[in-house]
């Protein structure tokens, strides 16, 4: 669980290269994730827009980065 908004996006940032190196699927059946991850958008700054990101996207962002923490 991120104790602030700089952790949090970084766990976006981690969601967003898992699926970039092909690291992070999702199968076809989990329709709720797949789309709030799209819905998900950065704002010009390249930080996380709070507002397009829902609670599978979270949940997603935050399970990816603990398996990163895991591995180091």
């Amino acid at each position: 669980m991120p104790n602030s908004r700089k952790e949090f996006e970084r766990n976006m940032h981690f969601l967003s290269e898992g699926f970039e190196r092909d690291q992070v699927m999702i199968n076809s059946a989990n329709i709720k994730s797949i789309k709030g991850i799209e819905n998900a958008r950065l704002s010009p700054s390249r930080r996380a827009n709070l507002h397009t990101v829902d609670e599978m996207a979270r949940l997603m962002a935050n399970t990816v980065a603990n398996m990163v923490q895991q591995k180091i």
